[in-house]
């Protein structure tokens, strides 16, 4: 068994961002819509770097000028012309690069995804030996692509979305997250094995599976960080779960949040100790709040800082930058 603080081989980090996006019905590509006041590719990437990975890469879309040039400078981008599925974007990056190499694969519409599962998975990686390990989550009301297992419990098949019968559907209630650790070596050969076959035409990276022996499944104690952001709806279901988790994350720190339920926090916003926010108080973009004050209630401050043991409110709107 490896030490789970070393890595058995060098690793590297690819986030596939590249398609279409077009349940969002947007002009946007769907990785930078917003989420507590950043883009959605950032809270992956963010999550990736707490779990240590240096070497990363994104999988994008030539056509996404405003993805590039976020990404700029702070990940190696590759590009994927013609969107043509999932293993094909991750050919894309050439074999050298991956051979040799633990490569981390995690899906760009994932933004709560914790730092704690990736690196089970990175950790399950290394003391199976497997030629893969994927993250698994228990939920029969969700409506994403299905693990199969076969004989004795073994991964026999993973089935995408598009693919999942009314049958499946009903029988089988593992959910693949998309959250994958390869043996780079011999994910480089099942690459070329992979067919479009599917109703699709696509080439589904999930099929790398057919040709990996064995691969290796952790099941993540909590549905919601499988919920890939495919909609709307589900875009606005990830923002509550993660302004919740920076809620507590304040409390926590030593500020009290009067009524959570009405409070909206984005995630780069700094309060000091003993500072209580009032209800219906909404804090954007890089506010900073200082020690022991008072904000709200009905407030709304962007971009603004405010020293110790001040009152705002109620009923006030900074200015951005006051």
């Amino acid at each position: 068994m490896h030490n789970r603080g070393v890595l058995s081989s060098p690793l590297t980090a690819v986030i596939l961002a590249a398609g279409h996006g077009t349940r969002m019905r947007s002009s946007i590509p769907k990785v930078m819509h917003p989420i507590c006041g950043r883009p959605m590719v950032d809270w992956v990437l963010n999550t990736l770097r707490e779990a240590g990975a240096k070497d990363v890469k994104v999988v994008a879309n030539p056509h996404h000028a405003d993805l590039a040039a976020h990404l700029d400078g702070r990940v190696e981008l590759v590009y994927q012309r013609d969107p043509r599925g999932t293993a094909d974007a991750l050919k894309q990056i050439p074999a050298g690069e991956l051979r040799g190499r633990l490569v981390l694969v995690v899906n760009g519409d994932s933004p709560l995804l914790t730092a704690a599962s990736v690196l089970r998975v990175i950790h399950g990686q290394q003391e199976s030996g497997a030629a893969a390990t994927i993250a698994s989550v228990v939920d029969p009301g969700r409506d994403d692509g299905r693990i199969v297992r076969g004989a004795g419990g073994t991964l026999d098949r993973i089935v995408e979305r598009k693919d999942v019968t009314p049958e499946l559907r009903a029988s089988v209630h593992e959910i693949n997250v998309g959250l994958y650790c390869f043996d780079g070596s011999k994910l480089v050969a099942a690459l070329d094995k992979i067919t479009d076959d599917n109703k699709a035409g696509e080439f589904y990276l999930t099929d790398t599976v057919l040709h990996l022996k064995p691969v290796n499944v952790v099941t993540l104690d909590d549905p919601n960080e499988a919920m890939a952001v495919k909609d709307r709806v589900r875009l606005a279901r990830a923002a509550a779960l993660l302004r919740f988790r920076l809620l507590e994350q304040c409390m926590l720190s030593g500020v009290t949040i009067v009524d959570p339920d009405t409070t909206f926090i984005d995630a780069d916003v700094t309060i000091g100790q003993d500072t209580v926010i009032e209800p219906f108080t909404v804090l954007r973009g890089a506010t900073q709040i200082g020690t022991e004050c008072r904000i709200g209630p009905h407030v709304y401050i962007e971009d603004a800082r405010i020293g110790d043991r001040s009152d705002c409110g109620p009923l006030a709107n900074l200015r951005p930058g006051t």
